[in-house]
């Protein structure tokens, strides 16, 4: 495992230097987002997402999100997933509504997945607001992904490029690339913690591509309860063969 991280993190450093030093306006940003989940039933999980960001080379509060979804296996390789976003900082505010379909297929170690998303964003559902002031943003988002669980290990690596695409007047626009790599590790209790880095190359040269760093945690409550179980059930039986009745 340690060579694996050997190979991998200077890549990814060799990634962000390129990308920072071809590119004459990029901005460098950063985002903290912890989460929780909760699984209802085999089939349905809820999800809550906070997330922290900061922009203009981190030198700048940027906005914070709160977001409540949920995601629905249809088939072992199928599922959907439907939520709500609310986005503030000190200038705006942001609602968006998303619906997205996701296939994924494992091959021994690696699972390549494809996920479709519509995206339904405005500042408010005021139809004065969205008719005069500022029109409804519609976006179709295309991603394929690729990662691998390395053996023997709690480790999940993946590479993740995106593509984004515009809907106006009857029409789709290529709005942006996203390329994105990064990795998570599983520890106890349910806990998962995460890195990632994503570059966007934005198509209109007016706007500024970025480059963003995460950091992520979450802790899935159904699984934290599960493992809490177990750990009772062993103690008891550890107790029952010293104090047998």
């Amino acid at each position: 495992m340690t060579k694996i991280f050997k190979r991998i993190i200077p890549l990814a450093f060799l990634l962000c230097s390129v990308i920072l030093f071809g590119q004459n306006m990029t901005d460098i940003q950063y985002r903290f987002a912890p989460s929780i989940d909760y699984k209802i039933n085999k089939k349905l999980k809820v999800a809550f997402n906070y997330r922290y960001d900061l922009y203009k080379d981190l030198d700048a509060f940027k906005s914070n999100l709160f977001e409540v979804s949920t995601q629905y296996e249809i088939t072992k390789k199928i599922e959907v997933e439907t939520g709500y976003r609310f986005t503030t900082s000190f200038f705006e505010d942001s609602h968006r509504i998303f619906l997205g379909v996701k296939y994924s297929h494992k091959l021994k170690d690696f699972t390549l997945s494809f996920a479709s998303k519509y995206q339904f964003s405005t500042g408010s559902f005021d139809q004065d607001y969205m008719q005069y002031y500022k029109n409804p943003s519609n976006m179709f988002r295309e991603k394929f992904s690729i990662e691998y669980n390395i053996p023997h290990s709690k480790v999940a690596l993946y590479l993740a490029p995106e593509l984004f695409l515009k809907y106006k007047n009857e029409t789709f626009y290529f709005n942006r690339m996203r390329y994105k790599i990064g990795g998570e590790y599983k520890l106890k209790y349910g806990n998962t913690i995460g890195i990632s880095v994503f570059y966007d190359d934005k198509i209109n040269p007016q706007k500024t591509d970025r480059i963003v760093f995460s950091t992520k945690y979450n802790l899935s409550i159904d699984a934290l309860i599960k493992k809490l179980k177990k750990d009772k059930s062993k103690t008891n039986k550890k107790r029952f063969k010293q104090f047998p009745q």
